[in-house]
C-alpha cells in the first residue's frame, strides 16, 4: 500500500525513540493517519479523519495526552535538520514558504520564528513546530465528477469544502484522470498536488500534463497559457485578488479551469466577490461540494452555476 510505505518514509526523519513509538502504530491505523506534529515539549499527536490523538512508547492511540510520547526541542531541531538534508542553507527558500516536500510527496509544514527581509519572510529560526503531511492518491475518488461532468466536453470547474474535505485529493484524481485526454497546466503554487521532488513529480498526474512547480498562482497561469497552450489549468486553493485577476486575464485565450476554494456550501462562495466576479464572467460553470468529518471526501452536491 502506498500510504503506508510513504508512511515508513517519513520515519526516517524523526528522532530513533519516537520514530520506534509510531512504527508500531497497527497497518490498519496508520492508513487513516494523513498528519503527525511535533510541537515543543508537547506530545506527538496524530490526525485521522479530522480527529486528533497522542501517540503512546507502545505505538497506541490515545485522546489522553498525558499517556502520549513527547517531542522536545532537541527532537525537533534533529528531524529539522534530516529534512534539510543537514543543509538547512540549501533549503532556504522553501523554508521562507513554510514546507518542505519529501521524497513520496511527504510534506512537512513548520512553523518559528520569523526572520524578515522587509515585508517578506527570508527564512525560520528557533523551529517550534513539525506537521509530516502523509502523501496519498485515493485513486477513483473523481470518477463520478469526471463521469458526469467531462464525458463529452471540458467545462471549468470549482471544487468547494471546508479545510481537511479532500479538495486537493480531488484534484490529483482529476488531473490523472483527464491528463490522459487533455493538455493540463498545474499551477502548484504549493507542491500539494503533484508534490515534485527534485523536478519529478511523487503522483499520478497524467500523461499529457505539465506542472508549473513553485509558480505563484497569476504568474503560473500566465506563463502556462502563453508556453503550454494547455486546454485545462488546474490549481488549488483560489481566492484572493491576484490568483482571480490571473484567471479573469485569461478569459479569452479558451482554456477552462479546474480549482479549489475554502467553503463550507456553494451558497457562501457565490457571496465573495472575487469567486462572484469569475463566475458571472462565465469563468466557472459548475460547483462541487465535499464532505467533511464523517463524511470525508463524499460528494455532497454537483451544481450548475450558471
Amino acid at each position: 500500500m502506498t500510504e503506508i510505505k510513504n508512511f515508513r518514509k517519513v520515519l526516517l526523519y524523526m528522532p530513533k525513540r519516537i520514530a520506534e513509538a509510531i512504527g508500531k502504530i497497527s497497518s490498519e491505523n496508520i492508513r487513516r493517519i494523513n498528519e503527525i506534529r511535533f510541537r515543543v515539549n508537547k506530545p506527538v499527536s496524530i490526525s485521522s479523519f479530522g480527529k486528533n490523538y497522542y501517540v503512546t512508547e507502545k505505538g497506541g492511540l490515545t485522546t489522553c495526552k498525558t499517556l502520549g510520547i513527547i517531542s522536545n526541542k532537541n527532537d525537533i531541531n534533529e528531524s529539522f535538520r534530516a529534512i534539510c538534508d543537514y543543509s538547512i542553507h540549501s533549503y532556504k527558500s522553501e523554508i521562507s514558504e513554510g514546507f518542505i516536500t519529501l521524497e513520496g510527496g511527504n510534506r512537512v509544514g513548520m512553523c518559528g520564528t520569523a526572520v524578515l527581509n522587509g515585508q517578506c519572510i527570508e527564512t525560520l529560526k528557533y523551529i517550534n513546530g513539525l506537521n509530516f503531511r502523509i502523501a496519498g492518491q485515493v485513486i477513483g475518488c473523481s470518477e463520478k465528477i469526471c463521469n458526469r461532468l467531462y464525458d463529452k466536453n471540458i467545462v471549468s470547474l470549482l471544487i468547494i469544502g471546508p479545510p481537511l474535505s479532500g479538495k486537493t485529493t480531488v484534484l490529483k484524481d482529476i488531473c490523472r484522470i483527464l491528463g490522459e485526454k487533455y493538455k493540463i497546466s498545474i499551477i502548484d503554487e504549493r507542491s500539494e498536488i503533484s508534490a515534485v521532488y527534485h523536478g519529478e513529480s511523487q503522483n499520478d498526474i497524467g500523461t499529457l500534463t505539465d506542472i508549473f512547480d513553485g509558480y505563484p498562482k497569476g504568474e503560473g497561469i500566465t506563463t502556462a497559457v502563453r508556453v503550454m497552450s494547455p486546454e485545462i489549468i488546474i490549481c488549488d486553493e483560489i481566492g484572493g485578488k491576484k490568483d482571480c485577476d490571473a484567471i479573469l486575464d485569461s478569459i479569452n485565450s479558451g482554456v477552462k479551469f479546474i480549482a479549489s476554494v475554502h467553503g463550507s456550501t456553494i451558497e457562501e462562495i457565490l457571496k465573495r466577490n472575487n469567486i462572484a466576479k469569475l463566475i458571472s464572467n462565465g469563468i466557472f460553470q459548475y460547483g462541487v461540494l465535499l464532505g467533511s468529518g464523517s463524511r470525508l471526501g463524499e460528494i455532497i452536491e454537483i451544481k450548475k452555476l450558471i
